[in-house]
């Protein structure tokens, strides 16, 4: 079965970013509204916040004062007017017109905004980390340095899952400011509940995880669209960061056969403590034992749930909508898909950092003996 993806990028004030079939139409310019199906976040979702850049935006989350998580293709050059197909090994597939990701953007360019609906204060990036991939099929993840933090008062800023398994069932919130299509909703930063992982896929092509899911992926049905990229998915039942919104795999975002792919945080911890300690702050970690009231916690996310079993084909095409641009460091070119998720460099520096490729390969057996353990346990 070909399934068809789209980045979703283009949020209430910007034009539309993914990667659709060659024969779909993009939706129109006009509809700028968020998450399908959804209800209107409150206050305490104040550290999901909007990112602009290149004249169009996207979704991120805060997880120090100063340091946004966000998807790549949000914060370099990326072209959305053309075709283009990405496999299920997260391999842009030969002959696709666009999803290449170009040179990073200059961190001046690239701001944000806060509150649920998006005041019209801009604080603007002095950094840009990223994971160095050349295509929007693979390691879609960012991470953006701030030049002050945003005013979000008590609200709590995000904790990642740098160690908990993700597995197919587990029951996910999405939250961002993108496009909820045909749906009636009230405008801004909205928020969905009891999405459930479809599938998970492994570390790396030598580690497969679930038939169909690309490399350090996850997927989920209806939710996020247009506009949410690089929005948070959360683990309900830990409150999480678990992935980064990047693609959407129908022509619509609504409707049962809807997939959308989220990045994996666990995978780039390395990028991501990288740029956390250039402003020397420590990662908010997710909490080891699941938490919740009257001693229930994690029940909503065990195994087994709805939704599972999907599996996508041999190859996910689409055509790009356009975001923000993306954060691949100057000059970095590098395609090897076996090297591009340790491949990290800072925009601006030029740099790659080999003494992270031991510490990203003790992170990915780690996760991969994780995942292993889980699955024991089912």
């Amino acid at each position: 079965m070909k399934l068809l993806t789209l980045p979703a990028a283009a949020l209430a004030l910007g034009s539309l970013i993914g990667c659709t079939d060659a024969n779909i139409e993009s939706v129109p310019e006009t509809v700028r509204e968020p998450i399908v199906n959804g209800v209107l976040s409150s206050a305490i979702d104040d550290a999901v916040i909007g990112v602009f850049g290149g004249g169009t935006g996207c979704t991120g989350t805060l997880i120090a004062p100063t340091v946004v998580l966000t998807a790549l293709h949000c914060v370099a050059g990326f072209d959305s007017r053309f075709t283009f197909s990405c496999r299920s090994d997260g391999t842009l597939s030969p002959g696709s017109t666009t999803g290449q990701l170009g040179p990073a953007a200059a961190p001046e360019s690239i701001s944000v905004g806060v509150g649920v609906s998006l005041g019209a204060e801009r604080i603007y990036a002095k950094a840009i980390y990223s994971t160095g991939s050349t295509d929007v099929c693979h390691d879609d993840l960012a991470v953006i340095v701030l030049q002050s933090a945003p005013a979000i008062g008590d609200v709590p800023l995000v904790p990642l899952r740098f160690n908990g398994s993700t597995h197919k069932g587990e029951l996910t919130r999405a939250v961002g400011y993108g496009d909820v299509e045909k749906t009636e909703t009230e405008r801004g930063r909205q928020e969905r509940k009891d999405m459930p992982v479809r599938g998970v896929g492994g570390p790396d092509l030598a580690h497969p995880g679930d038939n169909g899911i690309a490399p350090r992926t996850l997927q989920t049905g209806e939710g996020p669209c247009h506009g949410d990229s690089g929005g948070p998915l959360f683990s309900e039942a830990t409150g999480a960061e678990i992935g980064v919104y990047s693609l959407l795999h129908t022509s619509t975002c609504t409707g049962l056969d809807v997939r959308n792919t989220y990045t994996l945080v666990a995978p780039f911890e390395p990028l991501i403590r990288m740029a956390l300690e250039s402003e020397g702050v420590d990662p908010i970690l997710e909490p080891e034992e699941q938490t919740g009231a009257g001693g229930e916690a994690g029940a909503s996310s065990s195994d087994g749930g709805p939704g599972g079993g999907d599996s996508g084909g041999s190859a996910n095409s689409g055509t790009a909508g356009n975001g923000a641009s993306a954060a691949t460091p100057e000059g970095s070119g590098r395609g090897s898909y076996r090297d591009s998720s340790c491949a990290y460099r800072a925009a601006g520096k030029g740099e790659p950092a080999p003494w992270l490729l031991a510490s990203c390969a003790l992170v990915l057996a780690g996760w991969t003996a994780a995942r292993r353990r889980a699955r024991a346990l089912r």
